[in-house]
């Protein structure tokens, strides 16, 4: 048998195996006792993310959250943007309803042009009363304001596109004759995700109507409910009559530290994480990419198998080693 054929074979044998993509959320937050974010920090995390061949890096958006430090979603991605040059880059998620929709396309507009397409944005209304609060912006009305900004969104991307000038006369927002330029470096714009914890069918038939693809929280899903969610959206794509085939998915928030001193673990989710989130320690670390590399490795194919396209992992400490790790103990395991 030739050499030829039989680099042939391993070549389709990888093509025919199922594959999964792996992103980064960038060291944004301050945990518990950390220093103080630097722009060294980001700029290294983001180079060797990008030379260690991730294929996405991204950004998490809170204007306050508890008592953390949260350096700005959208400065940080456009700063990224500015010294990167093949890795995707996107928000997981930017909260479009404090942020306000028209803003957000004309930042996300700018960052995908400096970036010279590699924006996707992915977007939702958030959780947290807090944000809300502090913006002025009532928090039960988020999901109806997040209705009508993802509307605007997609309108504005697509009128300007068009070189269109557009009106929207909604409950919450409306303006006449607006022309957001310039138009995004991507035809007709970014793929838009739509963050969606996956528990409720209205959220999903949003995602299914107005997304490119859905953004779940690692934190708030398991795989089996993940699997169930995901049959769910494309069954809703068809009855829409969207197209399914290029519907993507992520799985972001993915917390995580790989060590196998089981101690060392347990404290970074009981001292570390839990604190932050307010979510209890034992959910955390059974739901994330806590443990040996050959726990972690099991918690991934659990989603991959049950249909996940993409993980965005996101140590909580000793950031360029953790990413190191599990580039080389993970992702190449998957290759």
């Amino acid at each position: 048998m030739s050499q030829v054929f039989i680099a042939y074979i391993k070549l389709l044998c990888r093509l025919m195996k199922q594959t999964i993509g792996f992103g980064l959320h960038l060291p944004i937050i301050r945990f518990n006792g950390e220093a103080d974010h630097s722009r060294k920090q980001i700029i290294s995390f983001a180079k060797i993310a990008e030379d260690l061949g991730y294929n996405y890096l991204g950004v998490n958006d809170h204007i306050v959250f508890r008592t953390t430090s949260w350096l700005d979603a959208l400065t940080t991605l456009s700063t990224v943007a500015a010294i990167t040059s093949k890795v995707k880059l996107c928000t997981s998620i930017l909260n479009i309803v404090v942020r306000n929709p028209v803003v957000c396309a004309k930042a996300l507009t700018g960052i995908d042009i400096l970036s010279s397409g590699r924006v996707f944005a992915g977007v939702g209304p958030g959780s947290y009363k807090g944000d809300y609060d502090v913006c002025g912006i009532a928090f039960e009305e988020r999901w109806k304001r997040f209705d009508e900004a993802l509307q605007i969104l997609k309108l504005l991307w697509k009128q300007e596109s068009e070189g269109k000038e557009v009106d929207y006369n909604g409950h919450y927002y409306k303006f006449e004759k607006v022309v957001v330029a310039p138009r995004p470096f991507q035809n007709p714009h970014p793929p838009i995700f739509i963050g969606s914890w996956g528990s409720s069918d209205v959220g999903l038939r949003r995602v299914a109507k107005y997304g490119d693809g859905w953004m779940a929280s690692a934190y708030n899903i398991t795989p089996d409910k993940f699997k169930e969610k995901w049959k769910t959206l494309i069954s809703y794509r068809r009855d829409m009559g969207k197209e399914t085939s290029g519907f993507d998915n992520s799985l972001v928030s993915m917390f995580g530290y790989i060590d196998n001193d089981k101690e060392k673990i347990h404290n970074m989710v009981n001292d570390v994480l839990s604190p932050t989130l307010g979510r209890p320690v034992n959910e955390l670390e059974n739901f994330l990419l806590f443990g040996s590399i050959d726990e972690c490795i099991k918690k991934i194919k659990a989603f991959l198998e049950a249909g996940v396209k993409s993980i965005h992992f996101w140590p909580v400490n000793n950031y360029i080693e953790q990413i190191e790790i599990f580039s080389k103990e993970i992702i190449n395991s998957f290759l």
